[in-house]
C-alpha cells in the first residue's frame, strides 16, 4: 500500500504539471507543494468556469435587454405622443371651462337684467290696465251724462202767468215707412256723423283716442312680455346646461 502512494502522487504531479503547462504556468513545481498547488488550481478552474458562465449569462441578458428595448421603443414614442396630446387636451379643457364659466356669468347677468325689465314692464302693464279701466269708467260716465242731456232736450219748460214753471214733454212724431232702406255694409258705420253738440263730440273723440292709444300700448307691452318670457326661459335652460 505504501508502494502505491508514491506512484499516485507522481501521477498527480505529472497531470498537474501538464495542465499548468497548457495554461502557461511553467514555473518550477516541487513535489512537496503538490497539495497546495492542486487546491489552488482547482479553485482557479472553478473561478474561470464561473466567470465564463457569468459572461454568458450577462451576454444573454444584454441581448434580452436589447430585444426588450427594441420592442418598447415604439411604445415609448407613442407614450410621449399621448402625454403631449393629454397635456393639450387638458389645456383645452381648462380654457373651455373658463369660457363656459364666463358665458354662464354673462347669461346670469342678462337673466337678471331681463327679469328686472320684465318686472318693470309688468308694473307698467298694470298701470296701463288700471288707466284703461279708469278711462273706460270715465267714458261710461260721460256717455251716461250725454244720454241724460239728450233726454232733457226732449222736455220743454213753460212759464205760466203766475210765475210757475212747468215741464212739458215733447210728443215724438210717428212716421210710417213704406219701404225699407237697402242693406249697407257695416264698414259704413264709421261714416255716421258725430253728435250735433261739438263739445260732446270732442269729449268722445278724445276719450276714444286715449283708449285706442292705451290699448295699443298695452298690446305692445304684452308682446314684449311674451318675448322677454321666452328669452328668460331660454337663458334659464342655458344656465342649467
Amino acid at each position: 500500500m505504501s508502494t502505491n502512494q508514491p506512484g499516485q502522487a507522481q501521477q498527480k504531479f505529472t497531470n498537474l504539471r501538464r495542465r499548468l503547462d497548457q495554461l502557461g504556468y511553467r514555473q518550477p513545481l516541487g513535489i512537496e507543494s503538490l497539495p497546495l498547488v492542486e487546491k489552488l488550481f482547482a479553485d482557479l478552474i472553478h473561478t474561470t468556469e464561473s466567470l465564463k458562465n457569468s459572461k454568458l449569462e450577462n451576454n444573454k441578458k444584454h441581448v434580452q435587454t436589447q430585444e426588450v428595448d427594441s420592442a418598447v421603443e415604439p411604445y415609448k414614442s407613442d407614450n410621449a405622443k399621448l402625454v403631449k396630446e393629454n397635456n393639450e387636451v387638458h389645456l383645452q379643457l381648462v380654457k373651455q371651462k373658463e369660457d363656459a364659466d364666463s358665458a354662464i356669468r354673462e347669461f346670469k347677468a342678462l337673466l337678471r337684467k331681463y327679469e328686472h325689465e320684465n318686472a318693470d314692464l309688468k308694473f307698467l302693464n298694470n298701470q296701463y290696465v288700471h288707466k284703461v279701466k279708469t278711462l273706460e269708467k270715465e267714458s261710461k260716465e260721460k256717455s251716461d251724462r250725454i244720454v241724460q242731456l239728450q233726454e232733457k232736450n226732449f222736455h220743454a219748460v213753460v212759464q205760466t202767468p203766475g210765475g210757475r214753471k212747468k215741464t212739458i214733454p215733447f210728443r215724438r212724431q210717428r212716421m210710417e215707412i213704406d219701404t225699407q232702406l237697402p242693406e249697407s255694409d257695416i264698414s259704413n258705420l264709421s261714416s255716421i256723423p258725430p253728435p250735433d253738440d261739438p263739445y260732446v263730440a270732442d269729449l268722445l273723440q278724445v276719450a276714444d283716442t286715449r283708449i285706442a292709444n292705451l290699448e295699443t300700448d298695452l298690446k305692445k307691452i304684452k308682446d314684449e312680455n311674451v318675448v322677454l318670457d321666452r328669452k328668460i326661459q331660454n337663458f334659464r335652460q342655458q344656465v342649467r346646461f
